[in-house]
């Protein structure tokens, strides 16, 4: 089992902003030096749901202060929101900066008020999503001597005349994931042989989305130890809260689901105006406006003893990589860093001295 920390801190307001993006750095690179293998930054804009919003430049800066090998997953990056060009040099510049110790992956985003404030229409977002991602690659795989690469998405167009600079640390690209929570996606991605990104289900469900995945890879016509190596760096991403008794994590979990529902109800209130913002409401999954649903499927949350269980089960179904959120719905300096505390201390031991963590 790998862990990740995953960073996508909640503002309130301004007056939080700095502080709260210091304390997401102090605890990146404490949890690395600890023994936490990799980075997950996610991409959000303008709904107070992400802190820092631009996870490459955060990448860019975590990158020079923790250990050597530190892998950076960009879990996600939205396409659509992106001009391609801009998103392939992105890409390959961090791939240089985290000497190749980067996976992206990309998905087709959600909240209307990112697409509102990034002038683009979310009711295209899943198909603008593939084509945007075909349009990056071909723009990856070009070379200076090749034709010039007349390219369009929905939103812009361009010609590339030469090739995107700077090339990828051991390639011309680097390593790609896809998030994804249908079947449909997770054979897409298999087939195509991209890292596997999931969140928000319980183990059963878990269990035979990466068996999908585990057969798509194979019909693809990749390898065993391609195979293997897709599946170690496949992740699965929790909300983690974790206290001395489960009773206490509980209640601390729901009074944190309470506070986030509010917040997003007053976000989805603006924008029903926007196409589709009544079904953009709910592409994430489970949400914590529906607290028992959220808490069975998106959380891990309990004493340290109860949380290693949980993720013992999902090891046991074949999960060889989690990403753990430390830092969810608003929880001050002192609260998020209760939980790493005790998972640095309680958890993640249980699992180094039983040799079930694995490094690069």
């Amino acid at each position: 089992m790998r862990f990740s920390i995953y960073l996508n801190p909640q503002t309130r307001g301004p007056e939080e902003d700095v502080p709260i993006i210091e304390h997401t750095v102090a605890q990146a690179v404490r949890a690395t030096r600890a023994g936490v293998h990799g980075i997950a930054l996610t991409e959000h804009h303008f709904s107070g749901y992400n802190t820092y919003g631009n996870n490459f430049m955060l990448a860019a800066h975590l990158g020079s202060q923790v250990p050597d090998g530190t892998m950076f997953l960009m879990a996600v990056a939205v396409p659509t929101l992106h001009n391609p060009m801009r998103l392939a040099q992105s890409c390959n510049l961090l791939d240089v900066i985290t000497r190749g110790n980067l996976i992206v992956g990309f998905a087709a985003g959600g909240s209307p008020v990112e697409y509102a404030g990034l002038g683009r229409d979310p009711s295209v977002r899943h198909e603008q999503m593939l084509h945007n991602l075909e349009v990056m690659e071909r723009a990856l795989d070009k070379k200076p001597e090749d034709p010039d690469y007349e390219w369009s998405t929905a939103f812009e167009h361009g010609s590339l005349r030469t090739r995107i600079m700077p090339a990828a640390y051991h390639a011309s690209r680097p390593k790609f994931a896809r998030a994804t929570q249908n079947d449909e996606g997770v054979v897409w991605t298999g087939r195509k042989g991209w890292y596997l990104f999931t969140a928000r289900e319980t183990v059963d469900v878990i269990g035979p989305r990466l068996k999908l995945y585990t057969e798509a890879l194979a019909e693809g016509g990749h390898d065993a130890a391609f195979i293997e190596e897709r599946l170690d760096w496949s992740l699965v991403q929790k909300q983690v809260i974790i206290r001395e008794t489960d009773a206490e994590a509980v209640a601390f979990a729901r009074a944190r689901m309470e506070e986030m529902g509010a917040h997003q109800r007053k976000n989805f209130a603006m924008t029903g105006d926007i196409k589709d913002s009544a079904h953009l409401k709910s592409v994430v999954g489970v949400s914590p406006q529906n607290p028992d649903e959220f808490l069975q499927r998106a959380m891990i949350v309990g004493s340290p003893a109860t949380v290693t269980e949980q993720i013992e089960a999902f090891a046991e179904a074949g999960v060889r990589h989690m990403s753990l959120l430390f830092n969810f719905g608003f929880m001050t300096e002192a609260e998020s860093n209760r939980s790493l505390d005790l998972f640095l201390d309680e958890v993640l031991p249980k699992f180094v001295a039983a040799g079930r963590t694995s490094g690069n």
